[in-house]
């Protein structure tokens, strides 16, 4: 689209407004990244308050709107779906990541442990296609944060096997006992 004049909301509060971009999850970053220098190098220019302030917006803008898991929160924060992600846990993604918490418990090498944190990189990946499509294609804000709850629990349980992993790197030695 060269020699096309993009149209930039820069009054609107909308993140996508802002951008002139639509309105869903499945948004290329490339893209966001190149609307955002230009919106950049208009801003630079205005060194008033109130360009400052556009300035430091925009910045907040596409730092949430290149991530897709903030991109998701936010999206559904605009659809009225401001709610606490621990209320959208649902029975099986309990049970599912308690699974997972046990299937850290017994691993017991440093391979083992990088094994099982490419499985969470991998379900995690799943979890963030499954939210564009509850978004972008269903407009099923619900299950979109249920998905979310399931990210943030996997990425904790992420954590404590990157944890695990150092101390066992450290010396620290786990045995598993059969009970």
């Amino acid at each position: 689209m060269s020699g096309t004049k993009r149209v930039y909301g820069l009054d609107e509060k909308n993140y996508f407004k802002f951008f002139g971009i639509d309105e869903k999850q499945g948004i290329s970053v490339r893209s966001l990244t190149t609307h955002y220098k230009k919106i950049i190098a208009i801003l630079k220019k205005d060194t008033s308050f109130e360009g400052v302030s556009r300035l430091e917006f925009a910045k907040r803008a596409f730092e949430t709107l290149a991530d897709p898991i903030h991109r998701a929160r936010y999206i559904l924060e605009q659809r009225g779906h401001e709610n606490d992600f621990q209320e959208s846990v649902r029975p099986d993604d309990m049970l599912f990541t308690n699974q997972l918490r046990q299937e850290l418990e017994k691993q017991t090498t440093v391979e083992d442990v990088d094994n099982f944190i490419v499985e969470l990189k991998e379900q995690t990946q799943f979890i963030k296609d499954q939210i564009e499509k509850s978004i972008d294609s269903y407009q099923n804000y619900r299950t979109a944060s249920g998905l979310l709850s399931r990210f943030y629990e996997i990425s904790n349980i992420h954590q404590s096997a990157k944890d695990k992993k150092e101390k066992i790197q450290e010396g620290i030695t786990y045995v598993v006992f059969n009970r």
